[in-house]
């Protein structure tokens, strides 16, 4: 993959109510430092312009967060009443989020056993194998 840019933010969805893109890994969602290079919040300011909310602290209503070195799927809501719907989703844990990590090894670390995690328990497997 390559690295962030203001110009490659990739659409997931969007409806009236939300936005949803894809993160890119290193990239901070929000931040009003003006040495900050690359933000997802310039990112959209950039292809969107004219979603950008002014009554908002960062113009856009992100609806959650992911860490700095995080890439995945980040939901944007569009008005008030789609960031309240939102919240709420969030906060009655009506929302399911899933991590996928993915490893790349060379052949000498073919024998070697690898560690997977599913919700909260690690197990040791021989092979490397995609856990739901």
């Amino acid at each position: 993959m390559e690295p962030g840019s203001v110009e490659n933010l990739c659409v997931v969805y969007r409806s009236r109510d939300f936005l949803v893109v894809n993160k890119h890994w290193d990239v901070r969602i929000d931040s009003k430092a003006w040495r900050e290079t690359l933000t997802l919040q310039k990112q959209l300011r950039h292809r969107f312009p004219e979603l950008a909310d002014p009554d908002t602290y960062y113009g856009f209503r992100f609806c959650h967060q992911l860490d700095f070195s995080t890439s995945g799927a980040l939901c944007v809501a569009l008005n008030k009443a789609a960031a309240g719907s939102a919240y709420r989703c969030f906060k009655d844990r009506r929302v399911t989020k899933a991590y996928l990590a993915l490893v790349v090894r060379t052949q000498n670390q073919a024998a070697q056993s690898w560690w997977s995690w599913n919700t909260g328990c690690m197990q040791v497997t021989q092979s490397p194998k995609c856990c739901c």
